[in-house]
C-alpha cells in the first residue's frame, strides 16, 4: 500500500527516528572522556586549526609551533569541523558535539539511502544507528566517517539520476561535482568509494543507450581528481607501502570492522565483548533475511548498480595486499563495512512490518545502552587517570607519553576480540589543558609542525622490547614519563626505565615515572 494512504506509519516511523537520535546523543554524551583511539589527536589538531584559520574562543597560541598546508589535503573533515566549532565553544566541547554530529550523519544519511534505494519505509533504514558507534568511532575515523556519510548521499543522488528516464539532469550533475570535492576533502578513501560509484552508475548509462549523459556524469569527478593531483605533486616524503606479512593479519584486517565492540585496552572489558559481538552480529543477519524478499533477489542483482558496487569493495578488500601507505593504516579496512551497509541497503525487502521494526528500534536501543554503559565505565577510569596526571606532573613539564598496545587484551577471554590501544593520544588532552603548543602530532591532515618539536609533549606507541630504545635516548628532555599498559608491562617498563627514572604514582592501566637525576 502506498506510503501516502498510511500516515500512521509515518508518525511511527518519525517517532522511531527521534527516539533512537535521542539514545545516540544520550550515549555519546553519557561521559566527558571519550574512549575512541584517534579522537584526542584530532582534538589537538582542531584546537590548532580554531588558533590559527579562525581564531578560537580559547586559543593559545599555536603560531609558532604550527602552521596549515596550503595544499587541498584529503582529510579535512574532522580537523576543520572541530576547528569551526572551537570558534564557539570550548575545544573539549566542540570535540564531542563533532563526534555526535558525525555519528547521526552517518546513521541519518545511510537511512536516507535506503529509503531512497527502496522507496518506501522498512525497517532496515535504521540500522546505520547499529553500526555508526562501531568500528570506525572506536578507532577515532571521524574523517572517513564524515567521508561514508556523503558518498551514501552521493549513492542515492546516483540511484534517482539514472532511474530517470533522460539520465541525470543539469541540477544533479552539479549537485555531484559539488558533493564529489567535498568528499575528496572530508577523506581520500571515502572519495575513491565515490568516485567508484560514479563509474559504476556510468556504466549503467551506457549498457542503456544513454551514453550522452554518461560522459557529463565522469566530469563531475574531474574536480577531485585535480584536487588529487594537486596534492601528490605538491606533497613529498612519506614512510612508503608496507605490506601485510602473514594471512592472520589480513583476516583481522577484514573482520575486524564488522564488531559492533572492541576492547578498550589496557582497561578489562565491561561485559563479554566475543559473546556480545558474536550475538548481534548473528541478530543483524536474522533481521536482514527475515525481511528479505528472496523472489526479487535476481531483479535487484541485475537493477540495482549499488549492488555491483558493494561486490567491487568486497574483492578490493580481499585483494589489497596493502597494511599501510604512509600514514594510513589498512586501507583495505575502509571498504569492508562500506560494502556490507550498500549492499544491505540495496537488497530487495517485503513490505514493513510492524514486529520487524519494533525489533529492530529495540535492538539499536539496547546496543546504545551498552555502549553507554562502557562509556560511562572507561570514561570514568581515565578520569582518574587524568586526576592523577594532573596531580603528579607540573603543568607545562615535558612529559614522555608512552603506550604500549596489547594485542590479545590485558586478561584472557574467550574467543577472539579485537582491541584499541584507547589511551595512546589521550595525554594529549593534558597538552591541552596545560596550554603546551608541542606535541609530535602524525601530519596526516592540514596541520604542520614547524621546526623540532621540543619540549611539550610526545606521544610514542612502542612494543614493551622498543621501550628502552625509545625513551632513554631522549630522556634528558623529558623528565617524567607517563605509561599506559596492560599491568604486566607496567612493571616491565619500570624494570627497563630503571634507575634512569622512577615511579612516583601507579594505577589502573598507568604509570608515572619522574627522571631520576
Amino acid at each position: 500500500m502506498p506510503m501516502s494512504v498510511r500516515p500512521g506509519l509515518r508518525l511511527d516511523g518519525a517517532v522511531i527516528w527521534l527516539v533512537l537520535t535521542a539514545a545516540t546523543v544520550g550515549a555519546l554524551y553519557s561521559s566527558h572522556f571519550l574512549p575512541f583511539y584517534d579522537y584526542y589527536q584530532w582534538l589537538f589538531q582542531g584546537h590548532v586549526v580554531a588558533d590559527l584559520l579562525f581564531g578560537g574562543a580559547d586559543a593559545t597560541g599555536f603560531a609558532g609551533a604550527y602552521s596549515l598546508d596550503p595544499v587541498p589535503v584529503p582529510n579535512l573533515a574532522a580537523p576543520l569541523g572541530i576547528g569551526a566549532l572551537n570558534v564557539f565553544l570550548p575545544i573539549e566541547a566542540a570535540g564531542q558535539l563533532f563526534v555526535v554530529l558525525t555519528v547521526l550523519g552517518f546513521a541519518g544519511s545511510f537511512g536516507y539511502l535506503v529509503r531512497t534505494l527502496q522507496g518506501r519505509p522498512t525497517a532496515i533504514e535504521y540500522l546505520g544507528f547499529l553500526w555508526a558507534p562501531g568500528f570506525y568511532l572506536y578507532k577515532g575515523y571521524l574523517s572517513f566517517m564524515v567521508g561514508m556519510a556523503l558518498v551514501f548521499v552521493v549513492v542515492a543522488v546516483l540511484h534517482q539520476a539514472v532511474a530517470a528516464q533522460g539520465g541525470p539532469g543539469r541540477r544533479t550533475l552539479v549537485l555531484l561535482g559539488v558533493l564529489g570535492v567535498v568528499l575528496y576533502l572530508s577523506h581520500l578513501l571515502a572519495w575513491g568509494i565515490g568516485v567508484l560509484a560514479v563509474l559504476v552508475h556510468v556504466l549503467v548509462l551506457a549498457r542503456t543507450g544513454r551514453g550522452r549523459r554518461a560522459l557529463p556524469l565522469v566530469g563531475t569527478v574531474l574536480p577531485g581528481v585535480v584536487l588529487a593531483a594537486w596534492y601528490v605533486l605538491a606533497e613529498h616524503g612519506g614512510t612508503g607501502v608496507v605490506l601485510y606479512t602473514s594471512w592472520f593479519d589480513k583476516a583481522i584486517s577484514l573482520s575486524e570492522t564488522l564488531q559492533p565492540f572492541l576492547r578498550l585496552d589496557p582497561f578489562p572489558p565491561v561485559f563479554p565483548i566475543f559473546w556480545v559481538n558474536v550475538l548481534l552480529v548473528l541478530v543483524f543477519a536474522a533481521l536482514v533475511l527475515f525481511q528479505l524478499d528472496r523472489s526479487a533477489l535476481r531483479a535487484a542483482f541485475e537493477g540495482r548498480p549499488v549492488l555491483w558496487l558493494a561486490g567491487l569493495l568486497v574483492g578490493i578488500a580481499l585483494v589489497l595486499p596493502v597494511s599501510m601507505v604512509n600514514d594510513l593504516i589498512k586501507p583495505d579496512e575502509r571498504f569492508v563495512m562500506p560494502a556490507l551497509l550498500l549492499a544491505v541497503a540495496a537488497l530487495p525487502y517485503r513490505a514493513v512490518r510492524p514486529a520487524a521494526t519494533g525489533v529492530t528500534a529495540v535492538l539499536v536501543v539496547a546496543v546504545l545502552g551498552l555502549h553507554a554503559v562502557e562509556y560511562v565505565d572507561v570514561g570514568g577510569r581515565i578520569a582518574r587517570v587524568d586526576a592523577a596526571t594532573d596531580a603528579a606532573v607540573p603543568a607545562g613539564a615535558p612529559l614522555l607519553y608512552l603506550t604500549v598496545p596489547s594485542r590479545y587484551g590485558c586478561e584472557a577471554a574467550p574467543g577472539l576480540s579485537v582491541g584499541v590501544p584507547v589511551l595512546k593520544w589521550f595525554g594529549v588532552d593534558h597538552a591541552i589543558e596545560t596550554g603546551q603548543a608541542r606535541v609530535n602530532v602524525e601530519e596526516t591532515s592540514i596541520v604542520r609542525a614547524e621546526g623540532p618539536a621540543e619540549g611539550g609533549m610526545t606521544v610514542l606507541a612502542p612494543t614493551l622490547a622498543e621501550v628502552p630504545g625509545a625513551v632513554l635516548p631522549i630522556a634528558a628532555d623529558h623528565p617524567y614519563v607517563q605509561a599506559i599498559a596492560c599491568p604486566s608491562d607496567l612493571a616491565g617498563i619500570e624494570q627497563e626505565l630503571g634507575p634512569a627514572y622512577r615511579p612516583v604514582a601507579h594505577g589502573e592501566g598507568y604509570t608515572i615515572l619522574r627522571r631520576t637525576s
